[in-house]
């Protein structure tokens, strides 16, 4: 109907810049139900997890927020459950692909799928293609990096470490970001899921990655990163 508004298409895409894409990807999920879904009500069932048709009570000690393939995991009492101790229990799973926390400007990481630790924070002598710099140690599969003459790049995980850095200082509270493996979303209480479908949420490519297609214009974003595109649209409009 859009088009149609024109004269003709043609004539629409002469007058007109038209951007057509995606919000995100999708990974698959596996057909067996057992297989494919993350019960983190069972992973983390030695604590006292807040259920959302009772609401917070004194005695909970995590809350979870599932969304699909990856999740915020809130400790409400951080002298008797750090995180570090949260994200133990959940490296037991093979499916969780991605564990990260932060704990004052240092943000860490771990998996279910690979031994090790990865520590990172902003600003140092690592820079990325996204001329963002970075201070990183440890272990560098963990998410995928590698690392020749300072510069950073980036493999399964596109911008890992912004990302995992902005969900990690998005809001208030003491909490961890978990992603599953692709074939294998989260459940919790009243969680949907895309068992034999897709599903999204999570750090790896599958999830990141969108379609784009553009005419109209030679331009294009300065990165091909959904946050660069409002400069890049602002500069079409002027």
């Amino acid at each position: 109907n859009l088009l149609n508004s024109y004269h003709s298409w043609d004539e629409a895409l002469k007058e007109t810049v038209w951007i057509v894409m995606g919000d995100s990807g999708q990974a698959f999920i596996y057909p067996e139900r057992n297989k494919a879904l993350i019960d983190l009500r069972q992973l983390l069932r030695s604590y006292k997890i807040m259920k959302l048709k009772d609401g917070l009570k004194s005695d909970d000690q995590i809350v979870l927020a599932v969304n699909e393939r990856m999740t915020f995991i809130y400790s409400l009492d951080l002298k008797r459950l750090p995180l570090e101790k949260i994200a133990k229990a959940l490296q037991d799973d093979k499916r969780i692909d991605v564990i990260a926390w932060r704990e004052k400007e240092t943000v860490y990481v771990t998996s279910g799928i690979k031994a090790g630790e990865l520590r990172f924070q902003r600003n140092g002598n690592y820079i990325d293609q996204y001329e963002q710099s970075w201070t990183v140690t440890g272990d560098l599969e963990l998410l995928d990096l590698t690392i020749e003459n300072n510069i950073l790049t980036y493999g399964h995980y596109p911008d890992a470490l912004a990302r995992l850095h902005s969900s990690l200082t998005s809001h208030e509270g003491d909490y961890l970001v978990v992603c599953a493996k692709p074939g294998h979303e989260f459940i919790g209480e009243g969680s949907p899921t895309h068992v034999g479908g897709a599903s999204h949420g999570g750090l790896h490519e599958d999830d990141s990655l969108v379609p784009m297609i553009v005419t109209g214009t030679a331009t294009s974003p300065k990165h091909a990163r959904i946050v660069d595109l409002k400069d890049w649209i602002l500069t079409l409009i002027d």
